[in-house]
């Protein structure tokens, strides 16, 4: 039975987001430094939703425009992970009531995410 402290809980979203924009902006500056290195950068088709396999399969080939992508997507997400922290930090806690309202909140972006890539 794992007791988490609040300052754990804090400390951990804290490095979910620090170390996310980090990240993602390690990946983004990277995506800029081959594309600046390269020959004008090949842009992926236009979509409306995101194909995975066509931008992974780019990032196997560190096409510029799909690893600045990817680093945007990072970024994107980083909330994302840290609700998720929440959530979990909330339920080691045994605190129902905010691991219902973290959830109704990863529910909220999850659902607004997916209107604005369908729309």
């Amino acid at each position: 039975m794992a007791v988490l402290t609040q300052d754990k809980a804090d400390r951990a979203i804290s490095a979910v987001l620090r170390y996310g924009s980090l990240i993602s902006t390690l990946v983004m500056a990277l995506g800029v430094g081959l594309m600046l290195l390269r020959r004008p950068a090949t842009r992926l088709t236009t979509y409306h939703r995101i194909e995975p396999v066509e931008l992974f399969s780019a990032l196997i080939r560190l096409d510029p425009a799909a690893v600045t992508e990817f680093g945007i997507l990072l970024l994107l997400f980083t909330p994302i992970f840290r609700v998720i922290v929440a959530v979990i930090s909330f339920a080691l806690e045994r605190d129902k009531k905010y691991v219902l309202i973290s959830l109704g909140v990863l529910l909220v972006v999850l659902l607004s995410i997916s209107f604005a890539v369908e729309g």
